[in-house]
């Protein structure tokens, strides 16, 4: 099974979650309030997605909520 493309645009208080399946098609967006439950809104992805965060000022927090993170 090929991985899901997860992009997050990241922002104070809420952030923008976009998903595209491995064909290119653009699926549901979603807006997240920020909490320590967050990342779990890319759990639909399923195993192993590919995610990029908008660079930020908040690049810390989001390397900090990746659990498998590369750098």
């Amino acid at each position: 099974m090929e991985p899901e493309y997860v992009g997050i645009d990241l922002h104070r208080r809420r952030s923008v979650i976009v998903r595209m399946s491995p064909d290119g098609e653009l699926l549901p967006r979603e807006k997240i309030d920020n909490s320590a439950m967050a990342p779990a809104a890319i759990a639909p992805a399923g195993p192993n997605p590919k995610v990029v965060v908008e660079a930020t000022y908040g690049w810390v927090l989001g390397g900090r909520c990746s659990p498998g993170r590369r750098r």
